[in-house]
This record gives C-alpha cells, structure tokens and sequence, in this order.
C-alpha cells in the first residue's frame, strides 16, 4: 500500500463518505460492437458449427 493509495482513499471518503470507499464498475471503453452485431454474434454462437461447412467438429 502506498501513501497515494492512502491518499486516494481519504478523498473519496471526503467526498462521498463510506460510499465512495466501495468499488464501482471501471469505466473502460466502448463498446466494439453494436447492439445488432451483439445480437447477431450471438445466434451465430448459439447455433453452434455446421460441419459441411465448418469440417470436423470436435
């Protein structure tokens, strides 16, 4: 642990009392795909290899 770990967490504290002392959900950055392309990736996965088109299947 370093001191600006400590201080970090002295800050939200202030600033948000115990609430800011409890993980959130990270940011991170958008998303790649849409909601169709989601949709689409999804019944693809969903129904799985075709082995004439996909060979063998394991």
């Amino acid at each position: 642990m370093t001191l600006q770990i400590v201080r970090d967490w002295a800050s939200r504290f202030n600033a948000r009392g115990p609430v800011g002392l409890v993980n959130g959900k990270a940011p991170g950055g958008r998303a790649t795909l849409n909601d169709s392309q989601r949709q689409a990736l999804a019944r693809i996965v969903e129904s799985g290899p075709i082995p004439s088109i996909h060979g063998g299947v394991r």
